[in-house]
């Protein structure tokens, strides 16, 4: 008999969140390496694990990482310089920990869970913040140039991506994840408002620096952008690593609301039904494996527009898209 708190289902979803997101990461940073590679006719990674083709180079990238000297620049905010990249990275994988991965399986529980979206969201929407502060600690003209892209990119992707998820609670007539993923059990959001996930979509390519969007942080001009000056494990909480996390976020709110979650699986209670519940998470993290194939994807076949192109872009598309996504679930909601 296991004692109760190795069945916690906090702990067995924070446990679960960790290593799948884990794994999930170092696949995904492989494949584009490995993708965009191939694209460009090279071998990609290689050296590493060279019979699992440069599978693990990315944990020889981390060691590196977190041996070499940590360098503040002498005329950086010291304190927002230390301190910017843990938050980044905290905010980036939060979400991850406050929504369901079944109706059983969650390290929120009671009331609180009906909120795990729109607080996911909230936080997902504070990175930005962090960026710029990031930029504005280095103090350099790359790191500035950066940041005030960044503050400019947040007005194109922040009002779409809002009214994308506002739309598919209007088509749900909820906010809370288990009733959305509920009411998907064989048709998925995606289909019930199209024109929402193709919003959703292209507000989270703009919002993770994806390409064609990557203005704020793109090396062919501004190196960097607010990463620019940060080295050794700095540099792996953010450019290095902190991106993809928040990816990894925003393709799992994705899974949830426009891919159906975990159904059509539908696991008894935990502790009772272990392992249904945790089929159930195996298979949110695939859906979230695969929308993030598609945006690492992009870094070889799309160009990099301009920030002028971006805003235009946004504010005479995009936002009129999110607007057409709302009228559609109004629709819905009075409908269906």
């Amino acid at each position: 008999m296991l004692p109760s708190w190795l069945l916690s289902v906090r702990l067995w979803d924070f446990l679960f969140v960790v290593i799948v997101s884990g794994i999930i990461l170092l696949t995904i940073i492989w494949a584009e390496r490995k993708i965009a590679a191939r694209v460009q006719m090279r071998v990609g990674p290689y050296h590493i694990s060279p019979k699992l083709g440069g599978y693990l180079q990315l944990i020889a990238d981390a060691l590196r990482f977190l041996t070499q000297e940590v360098i503040i620049p002498q005329d950086a905010n010291r304190w927002l310089f230390v301190t910017a990249p843990p938050l980044f990275i905290t905010l980036a994988y939060l979400p991850a920990f406050l929504v369901p991965l079944s109706p059983h399986f969650a390290l929120l529980t009671g009331p609180a869970l009906q909120y795990g979206l729109v607080m996911s969201l909230a936080v997902l929407l504070y990175l930005s913040i962090v960026v710029v502060a990031m930029g504005w600690a280095v103090n350099n003209r790359f790191a500035y140039i950066g940041a005030a892209r960044e503050s400019l990119l947040t007005t194109a992707y922040e009002i779409p991506i809002i009214l994308a998820l506002a739309s598919m609670f209007l088509t749900f007539k909820t906010i809370d994840p288990v009733g959305i993923v509920e009411r998907q059990t064989y048709v998925v959001g995606a289909i019930y408002n199209p024109i929402a996930f193709i919003v959703y979509i292209i507000g989270v390519a703009i919002a993770t620096s994806r390409f064609p969007f990557e203005i704020a942080d793109y090396e062919g001009d501004v190196a960097t952008g607010p990463y620019s000056d940060f080295s050794s494990i700095f540099l792996a909480l953010t450019f290095g690593g902190g991106i993809y996390v928040g990816l990894f976020s925003y393709s799992l709110l994705g899974a949830l609301v426009f891919l159906g979650g975990w159904a059509p699986i539908t696991p008894g209670p935990w502790p009772v039904d272990i392992l249904g519940n945790l089929a159930a998470a195996v298979w949110v993290m695939v859906k979230t494996f695969i929308l993030m194939v598609f945006f690492v994807f992009l870094r070889s076949v799309m160009p990099v527009l301009r920030l002028d192109h971006t805003l235009a872009f946004s504010w005479r598309g995009l936002l009129l898209l999110s607007l057409a996504a709302a009228a559609v679930s109004l629709a819905e909601f009075f409908l269906l």
